[in-house]
C-alpha cells in the first residue's frame, strides 16, 4: 500500500486521496459510508476530498436511485496524470529557464575601497581566465613599477604564465619604455600628441567581466555580464587597431 501512496503523490494526490483511490480498486462500488469505514476517514473530511478525485478522474461517481455511489477510474490514469505532469514540468521548466537567464543578464558589481580590492581584481584576472584565454588592459598608469611592486598579488605572473594568458595593451607612450617585449604580450600606445594618457587609471576585460581601477582613491569595480564585456571589447578593438 505504501509505495502506491508514494507514486501517487509523485502525481499530485495527498496521502488521503490516494488512500480513497486505493481501497476503492481494492473494494469496488462503494457508498460515502463504505468509503469511510475501509479508510477509516471521516465522511466531513470524505466531502472534503472526494471533489477533487472526481474532478481530476480518478472517482467516478454515479446515482442509483437516491443513493450516490463511487467507483475507481482504470489505473491507467495513473499514467495519463504523470504525462500531464511531465508536460506541465517542461513547460515550467522553460519558463524558469527563462527567468533565470534574465537574472544571468543583469550586471553583477563589485565596488571596492582600498588597496586589497585593487589586488583582489588582478588576482580576480589569473582566477577567472581558462588556459590559453586572452584579456585586454587599457592603462594610464603615471608609475608603472610601483603599482606592480604595491599592488600585484605576489603569484600574480606566475599564475598568468602558467594559464599562458594572451593579452592586448594600450597605454600611454612613457609608460610603454619601461615594458620589455613579449611574446604573449601585444602592446600598442597612446601617442603623446594625443594625450599624456597619464590619468593613473586602468580598465580590463577578461571572462565576461569588466574591471577598473583608480589608482589615485584606491577604487576598483568588477563588473560582471556578457553583454557588457563584449560591448567593451568591440571598442578596446576598435581602438587598438586605430593605433600604429
Amino acid at each position: 500500500m505504501n509505495k502506491f501512496i508514494r507514486i501517487l503523490e509523485g502525481i499530485g494526490l495527498s496521502k488521503n486521496h490516494s488512500i480513497i483511490y486505493l481501497k476503492l480498486l481494492e473494494y469496488g462500488k462503494s457508498t460515502i459510508t463504505d468509503i469511510s469505514e475501509i479508510t477509516l476517514l471521516h465522511r466531513t473530511q470524505l466531502y472534503r476530498l472526494l471533489p477533487y478525485l472526481i474532478e481530476s478522474g480518478f472517482v467516478i461517481v454515479t446515482l442509483e436511485g437516491k443513493k450516490k455511489y463511487y467507483f475507481p477510474a482504470s489505473p491507467s490514469i495513473i499514467n495519463d496524470a504523470y504525462l500531464e505532469l511531465q508536460s506541465q514540468t517542461k513547460s515550467s521548466l522553460s519558463t524558469l529557464e527563462n527567468m533565470y537567464e534574465n537574472i544571468d543578464k543583469k550586471p553583477i558589481v563589485i565596488y571596492n575601497q582600498g588597496k586589497n580590492g585593487i589586488t583582489n581584481l588582478f588576482n580576480d584576472i589569473v582566477e577567472s581566465t581558462k588556459k590559453g584565454d586572452v584579456f585586454y588592459r587599457v592603462t594610464s598608469e603615471v608609475d608603472t613599477d610601483f603599482i606592480n611592486q604595491n599592488y600585484l598579488p605576489k603569484d600574480y605572473r606566475e599564475k598568468r604564465d602558467k594559464k599562458d594568458l594572451e593579452r592586448y595593451v594600450i597605454m600611454s607612450s612613457k609608460s610603454s619604455k619601461s615594458k620589455k617585449n613579449r611574446l604573449e604580450r601585444e602592446l600598442k600606445v597612446i601617442p603623446e600628441n594625443i594625450d599624456e594618457f597619464q590619468d593613473d587609471i586602468l580598465m580590463t576585460i577578461y571572462a565576461n567581466k569588466v574591471g577598473f581601477i583608480d589608482f589615485n582613491t584606491e577604487t576598483s569595480i568588477i563588473i560582471e555580464n556578457k553583454q557588457i564585456a563584449e560591448f567593451q571589447k568591440k571598442l578596446f578593438k576598435l581602438l587598438y587597431k586605430s593605433l600604429k
